[in-house]
């Protein structure tokens, strides 16, 4: 069975490629059939639960739970301890609990026909702007859960595909159509991509995003007017109490229309009176600064699109800026879009299943869907400037790198200097952005740090880490190669060698546990 799973924040859906069909799965709840999984999980009598069994609980009787996993798990390095549920078990074991759930409601419960035994093979999405142990994470998650990962793509790219996959007729090959812009707005992410249209090719041209802003923010907007209206804090709710408020202020927000006025908040669970109503302007005003963030990522996108010999200011080359993601459905964000981008907006039919449909689309082993991914971060490493008196930053790997479709070898990129002390400590990371100075900016991520030998003396010493860091002109005539291998899959070594002493190390790169 070949499946799209977009693994979200608020809802994980999945759908299916069957015979050129791409339906969504739907599953058994007690009788009612529902087309997603939430991401929660909650604890009882020690033992955690998921999904829509986790919802059950955080109504009442949990000891313990989250919402929106993947967001709690996104900032964090995947053996972290999640200090909130009992006996504090890891991003990664958590995610692969969740992934497990999955995939037992795909065998038992839904509506899709699983042979027994039958390989479940998944395509799966990350938000653009994730950083490398965000992918690997959600990766090694499933893999741990049973799937077999057959490709992972970035959440906006698998929307495109679905776009144009409904949107097929009109992308002609004489069609000056060129991109779409996909504004993606989940629960706890928010990214924006230009994606290539031309032909069945589907290239991502440029990414920006907001790490954290989705639609947990704007239930969190509608739970802090809740709480005033009844003049109670936050921090008077048990966490239980908070994750299930925040739980009924989202049934809140996905029921709420652009001409609403007065919304009820069903807080019955955790107050006496029950359900409060609040006017619904005052809950768009609220968010509409939310909202406005994720207008500037919009604008360096359609000015970064030149660069491919497209013309942002070409309303025919633009196909559409096409709204996926649960959160995107919201009236302040469609009242913003449409006044900024007038016609050119386009709610997906589906919005909160567009990137599952896409990369069963993309999953399909009849399909003829070509797709070229880049690079959505920096990466790059510290090095002494001139004197060694500051750090520089030099970045290997610039955002945009790409490899081309089909494409087995790796990037390689070289660096050749001569070194001014006895060991090189070299410190990785990645990054969303650069300063104008060139320093690492936005959301930064670190990686392993690693120790090479610059003085030949040391070549024999496995473990650096202690050694003393001195300066030594006596090394002037060493000779240094790094060599850095970026490959298709998204994995980086090094290779670092003394060429003139004959000495290499290799190292395999990632970031910090």
């Amino acid at each position: 069975m070949r499946l799209g799973i977009d693994f979200g924040t608020t809802r994980t859906v999945i759908s299916a490629a069957i015979d050129g069909r791409f339906p969504l799965a739907s599953f058994d709840i007690d009788g009612d059939f529902r087309d997603y999984l939430p991401g929660l999980v909650a604890s009882a009598g020690g033992q955690l639960c998921f999904g829509w069994e986790a919802a059950e609980l955080l109504a009442g009787g949990a000891e313990a739970g989250l919402r929106s996993l993947k967001r709690v798990i996104a900032q964090r390095s995947p053996d972290a301890p999640i200090e909130a549920l009992p006996g504090a078990p890891s991003g990664l074991d958590v995610a692969t609990g969740f992934l497990s759930y999955v995939r037992e409601m795909l065998l038992t419960r839904s509506n899709l026909k699983i042979k027994e035994g039958e390989p479940l093979e998944a395509a799966l999405a990350v938000p653009a702007e994730a950083s490398s142990r965000q992918r690997y994470l959600t990766m090694e998650a499933a893999r741990r859960a049973g799937f077999t990962v057959t490709r992972v793509l970035n959440e906006p790219t698998a929307a495109a595909i679905e776009y144009a996959q409904r949107n097929f007729s009109a992308l002609s090959a004489r069609s000056p159509k060129r991109y779409i812009i996909v504004y993606d707005l989940g629960g706890g992410t928010f990214d924006t991509s230009a994606v290539s249209l031309m032909g069945q090719r589907f290239e991502l041209l440029a990414s920006e995003g907001i790490a954290r802003l989705g639609g947990d923010d704007f239930d969190g907007e509608i739970l802090k007017l809740a709480l005033e209206k009844i003049g109670i804090e936050a921090d008077e709710l048990s966490p239980t109490a908070l994750q299930g408020a925040l739980e009924a202020c989202q049934q809140t927000k996905e029921s709420m229309r652009p001409k609403a006025r007065g919304v009820l908040v069903d807080l019955s669970p955790w107050r006496e009176e029950g359900a409060i109503v609040l006017d619904a302007q005052e809950i768009f005003a609220r968010c509409e600064p939310l909202v406005e963030r994720t207008l500037e990522p919009i604008a360096r996108i359609l000015e970064s699109v030149r660069a491919f010999g497209i013309d942002p200011e070409s309303s025919r080359e633009l196909g559409a800026l096409y709204l996926v993601g649960g959160a995107s459905a919201f009236p302040p964000v469609t009242r913003a879009l449409k006044k900024r981008y007038g016609r050119k907006i386009q709610l997906a039919a589906q919005a909160h299943a567009s990137t599952a449909i896409g990369l069963a689309i993309a999953n399909d082993p009849q399909g003829d869907v070509l797709i070229r991914e880049a690079t959505t971060r920096y990466f790059g490493v510290w090095r002494e400037a001139a004197g060694g008196e500051e750090k520089i930053f030099d970045p290997i790997l610039n955002k945009g790198t790409r490899h081309e479709e089909g494409e087995a070898a790796p990037i390689k990129i070289t660096r050749r200097y001569t070194p001014s002390h006895n060991v090189g400590h070299l410190r990785f990371l990645e990054c969303t952005q650069l300063s104008g100075e060139g320093r690492p900016d936005g959301d930064i991520v670190p990686w392993r740090e690693i120790h090479f030998p610059y003085d030949p003396a040391l070549a024999d010493l496995d473990d650096l880490s202690e050694a003393p860091l001195k300066p030594s002109e006596a090394l002037g005539g060493e000779q240094i190669e790094e060599t850095y291998l970026y490959h298709p899959d998204g994995r980086i070594e090094a290779i670092i060698s003394n060429a003139r002493r004959g000495y290499t190390r290799r190292y395999t790169l990632g970031p910090v546990d």
